[in-house]
């Protein structure tokens, strides 16, 4: 599978869940560590389609977090929050490359893309290095002009 930044994918029975339980899990791929890195290391969001947390009383209700919805236009199969206030999955890169577990759902357009990165940048659980390495990656996809971490 080609990885560009923006790439929706689900991973059947994602080995490392962080809730214990194994199951699928939709991600997005935000970027990588860049080619000078000893191992390459790929920076993903997951998404929960656990929305009743983040309604009025839920125990993410004032979590940062957008909803993907179901559609023609959506990679997403199903309704999904992105939690800005969870911090993202760094795995090594060759960890997803020919892994039969994952399969391409679609990509994510440069604008939905420029609001994630906008909201990852005020999170407080993405170092200032991920952030770099993610706004780096941005820019050598061709989504630039994007403030730069600090």
């Amino acid at each position: 599978m080609k990885l560009d930044v923006g790439t929706v994918f689900r991973w059947k029975d994602f080995p490392e869940p962080r809730s214990g339980e194994v199951k699928a899990r939709w991600f997005i791929y935000l970027g990588d560590s860049g080619l000078f890195s000893q191992v390459l290391i790929a920076y993903l969001c997951t998404t929960t389609t656990q929305i009743h947390h983040f309604k009025a009383g839920g125990n993410r209700s004032t979590h940062d977090h957008h909803l993907f919805r179901k559609s023609p236009d959506s990679p997403f199969e199903e309704d999904c929050i992105l939690d800005f206030d969870e911090r993202p999955h760094a795995l090594a890169k060759s960890t997803l490359e020919n892994n039969s577990d994952i399969e391409s759902k679609g990509k994510l357009n440069e604008q939905t893309l420029r609001m994630i990165y906008n909201r990852i940048l005020k999170s407080r659980f993405y170092s200032k290095i991920i952030l770099r390495d993610i706004h780096e990656s941005f820019n050598k996809t061709g989504i630039a002009g994007l403030k730069k971490p600090k």
